[in-house]
């Protein structure tokens, strides 16, 4: 009985895990989509247009939400790979994918001009709205909002979501790829002998 319930434990937190690998993937596809669709079929005037920008502000968010969630998760738990490259390598990956996770909607939210639907009924107050912070920027760091605010804005539609999140997640697709087909191959020679 005792060497059943680390199993059962291994087991619901490998499912755990899965989850919310896959709600993390779905919510970073959903983010994709609905940006490069108003960018490519709709024009700033129409209504659709506002309808896909909630959606992306609130499935960000979800990233966000997810992501702190996926790495206080794994700050818990301990891999188990099979030699020190691969966790070094995976680990690596990981946590490249998370800060870039947790920086675009940080980013985002610095970078934008405007107040953040929640769900399209609640608005968050946005950065520039904070009277503080203005006034920290403009006296302290010596900037106008506008400027403060641009490379962050860039960043996030630029260099972060064409960029590096691409080859992020392209490196992890292919490491994952190459992972299973080591595996596969494995128990292909487990089943020979």
């Amino acid at each position: 009985m005792t060497n059943k319930m680390p199993v059962a434990n291994s087991l619901l937190r490998n499912r755990v895990s899965r989850k919310l690998h896959w709600c993390l993937v779905f919510s970073v596809f959903m983010t994709y989509i609905t940006a490069y669709y108003r960018y490519w079929y709709t024009s700033q005037s129409e209504v659709a247009n506002w309808y896909l920008l909630v959606i992306h502000i609130n499935f960000g968010i979800l990233v966000l939400v997810l992501t702190v969630v996926m790495l206080a998760y794994r700050m818990l738990k301990r891999s188990a790979h099979v030699t020190i490259s691969s966790v070094l390598a995976a680990r690596v990956v990981h946590y490249c994918l998370y800060f870039i996770l947790l920086m675009m909607p940080i980013a985002a939210y610095i970078g934008t001009a405007v107040d953040i639907p929640l769900l399209g009924v609640v608005y968050l107050p946005g950065f520039f709205r904070f009277e503080v912070v203005e006034h920290w920027i403009r006296e302290e760091v010596g900037m106008l909002m506008i400027a403060f605010i641009e490379p962050f804005a860039t960043f996030h539609k630029d260099v972060g979501a064409d960029i590096i999140l691409p080859f992020l997640l392209l490196g992890h697709i292919g490491a994952a790829v190459v992972h299973l087909c080591q595996q596969d191959g494995m128990s292909c020679n487990d089943e020979n002998r």
